[in-house]
């Protein structure tokens, strides 16, 4: 049995159908004498619903994905040149392309009468800005045979618009409108220099006050951005957990309905074999009881003939 194209064929299979068919190829490679193909087969894992809605998407709307595939390519060139007009195009081609993509899973789950959650949503999000972010994440999803959702976190981050951003949270600027020039009518003209005195000490010392506050406003929003990041890492890396743990939880369901499939399967042959046998102790007990009274007449014949041959010798 050609295992490759019955994967295939199986990730391709809304979930809710998977282990029966799964199964079903399992028993035809044991029928075809191919016990490796069989044992091959029974490793595959039911997919999530995030995961099947991937695979959909792979054979709907293949020339999507691929254009999904190549935009990471575009992305990660621009991202190592530095190139941030070209980052900010492609991130919005991004974006868009993405939420195109989801809403064609959406469409193709609701015509196979599946209803997508939010959250499965936000995992299929995932795995296909995954696919844009990783090489291996994308030549995993065009197999089109995922078991569970993909997330990535690295690579290169960057802002809202496209820019790259820097490892360290950098302070929002502050602007204030007390602290802005003023531009005089002649704007070719040299700035006016203060004038020396007492004046112009005031005027240096609320500017070198003004400066330290800034500072010092800088280091507060500085240290609230660090500490910002720090409890975002935290909140992701227990939704990463709790996501591990879900998907493998689905998957520990998905071996569990295979062995019940199977304990079944095992349960049906018991009950046959039991029905040809009790049908074959039947037939027995009544080809027992023919031959005993078969037996037991030729006793008789046997008991009624030497008492007559005794009867002669007298």
């Amino acid at each position: 049995m050609d295992v490759t194209a019955a994967a295939l064929q199986l990730y391709g299979l809304p979930p809710e159908q998977f282990t029966a068919a799964r199964n079903q190829y399992v028993q035809q490679a044991k029928d075809a004498g191919d016990p490796r193909a069989g044992a091959a087969l029974k490793t595959l894992r039911k997919p999530t619903l995030a995961a099947w809605l991937a695979n959909t998407l792979v054979r709907a709307d293949p020339a999507g994905v691929d254009e999904l595939t190549e935009l990471g390519e575009q992305l990660r060139e621009a991202h190592r040149t530095g190139n941030g007009r070209r980052l900010r195009e492609l991130t919005l081609t991004r974006h868009g392309l993405v939420r195109r993509l989801v809403l064609a899973a959406r469409t193709q789950a609701r015509n196979q009468n599946h209803t997508v959650s939010q959250e499965t949503e936000q995992r299929l999000t995932e795995t296909l800005d995954a696919a844009v972010i990783d090489l291996s994440a994308a030549q995993l999803l065009r197999t089109g045979q995922l078991t569970s959702a993909l997330r990535h976190v690295g690579f290169g981050v960057v802002n809202e618009t496209g820019e790259p951003a820097d490892l360290t949270p950098v302070p929002p600027r502050v602007v204030r409108s007390s602290t802005a020039p003023t531009v005089s009518q002649g704007a070719d003209k040299p700035a006016a220099k203060h004038p020396a005195g007492p004046a112009g000490r005031r005027t240096s010392t609320a500017r070198s006050q003004q400066a330290a506050a800034q500072r010092t406003r800088k280091a507060e929003l500085r240290g609230r951005a660090e500490q910002a990041e720090r409890d975002y890492a935290d909140a992701e890396t227990e939704r990463a957990q709790a996501q591990a743990d879900l998907d493998a939880h689905e998957h520990h369901l998905a071996d569990l309905e295979a062995t019940i499939q199977h304990l079944t399967e095992q349960l049906d042959q018991a009950r046959q074999q039991l029905r040809d046998n009790q049908r074959r102790t039947r037939a027995l007990a009544v080809e027992l009881n023919r031959t005993t009274r078969n037996a037991t007449a030729a006793q008789q014949r046997r008991d009624a003939s030497q008492h007559r041959l005794a009867n002669l010798d007298q």
